[in-house]
């Protein structure tokens, strides 16, 4: 690659001495070839994919966000957010489906694909907490523990080791995300709430949330308890 570019420049002094504009463009070609051969291409589909769950994540709190003032645009921006959303969730499915087929995992995904999977997580119990959908305690617990798992990798970071995410990891977020896909569709009427037995089940389901939510916590605890003793 270095000496790709080497080559350019020295191309350029004869192309300077000769002036003449032909050869200036096949200069032009020449070095943007080589800059191009000594690149590396980190924006591949799994992190494009990533990336559009936090674009459509900010989006559709936008929507969602309408108040019921606006009678006229209200439901469909409602409806519009929550297909969204949606959306934003099977990403999180395909992301991972290519990145491991297309051998694509990079360094990049790896910090990315956490991250946004958070910031899915408060932006939907966030949402559902102000419509009155999730009571506000279960968005309190849900987001203590990413907020605390984060740190807990931080710190494992700073001594050289990484925690990885566990298999029970991976079946907390799913659940989280059906339990925002459920109250998402009972706030825009797409579920009846008031029918028997209905109730009923949403609640059962909001407690697994909850148990999975905080038995992974403890998880992560135990995994990173002999950091945590030695900083104490």
């Amino acid at each position: 690659r270095t000496r790709d570019f080497l080559a350019s420049l020295h191309f350029r002094e004869s192309v300077q001495s000769e002036g003449c504009w032909s050869s200036k463009l096949l200069f032009l070609k020449y070095t943007v070839q080589a800059l191009l051969n000594g690149s590396r291409v980190v924006m591949n589909l799994p992190n494009l994919l990533t990336l559009s769950r936090i674009v459509m994540c900010v989006i559709f709190v936008a929507l969602l966000s309408v108040p019921q003032g606006y009678a006229k645009w209200q439901q469909r921006a409602w409806e519009v957010g929550y297909v969204l959303a949606v959306l934003a969730g099977f990403t999180d499915f395909l992301d991972g489906y290519y990145a491991r087929k297309l051998n694509l995992v990079t360094e990049f995904g790896k910090f990315l694909d956490p991250l946004s999977d958070k910031i899915f997580a408060v932006a939907g119990f966030v949402v559902l907490t102000d419509k009155g959908i999730i009571p506000c305690w279960i968005t309190v617990v849900v987001l203590s523990r990413e907020f605390l798992v984060q740190g807990l990798r931080q710190m494992a970071s700073g001594h050289g080791k990484i925690i990885p995410v566990s298999y029970l990891g991976k079946v907390k977020t799913t659940v989280q995300m059906l339990c925002l896909a459920i109250g998402g569709a009972m706030m825009v009427d797409w579920v009846p709430v008031d029918l028997w037995g209905s109730r009923i089940l949403w609640d059962s389901f909001l407690g697994l949330t909850v148990g999975i939510t905080i038995y992974t916590c403890t998880q992560y605890l135990r995994g990173a308890s002999d950091i945590i003793l030695k900083d104490m």
